[in-house]
């Protein structure tokens, strides 16, 4: 049987509540359905569907992810992504270390063995905070745009291999394994 599949870099309670306060604060109280608080990660690989007798497999293969240190992520800007010249989705930017882009792309290298492909498009690291639907309108639209703060830093030490569970009222993500980063030297 295959599953859904995606690995993230987990995203720290108190930088999702911190988000949503910028959010909240400068937006005001639209009725927005933002993503769900518990959704908020950094999408390292989407893997797609997933053979899941090989999760173990994979797991294995993926554990050099614990050697990895603790990342530290800046998120800096608020803005869209567009399908057809219209915005699709709202995301806050982070800014990563050299060693999770390489991480990334042993990630990739990993997943070759079982046929899932490379991303063609460059790694684009985001936080997706809401699907935009056709009729968001264009002044609340343009006040998201506009949004400024002052970034927020932060260390996330975990990275999780997720399940994701279609359903009519949203995706549902499970943890398969989650891969413990080792604390940052001090140098």
């Amino acid at each position: 049987m295959k599953i859904r599949t995606f690995i993230a870099l987990d995203i720290p309670n108190f930088v999702v509540e911190k988000i949503f306060e910028i959010l909240t604060s400068q937006v005001g109280d639209k009725k927005v359905k933002w993503q769900s608080k518990d959704k908020i990660h950094l999408t390292l690989k989407f893997i797609g569907d997933f053979e899941q007798k090989l999760i173990p497999e994979l797991v294995e293969k993926l554990n050099f992810l614990n050697d990895l240190q603790t990342q530290k992520i800046e998120l800096t800007k608020f803005g869209f992504f567009y399908a057809n010249k219209s915005p699709r989705v709202f995301w806050i930017k982070p800014v990563i270390s050299k060693e999770l882009i390489k991480t990334v792309d042993e990630i990739e290298e990993v997943l070759l063995q079982y046929d899932i492909p490379k991303e063609k498009r460059k790694f684009s690291p985001h936080l997706t905070l809401l699907k935009i639907k056709n009729d968001e309108k264009v002044d609340f639209l343009n006040k998201l745009i506009t949004l400024k703060f002052e970034p927020i830093v932060f260390e996330s030490n975990l990275i999780t291999l997720y399940k994701s569970d279609l359903h009519p009222s949203g995706a549902i993500y499970n943890s398969l394994h989650k891969f413990q980063l080792k604390k940052m030297e001090l140098i």
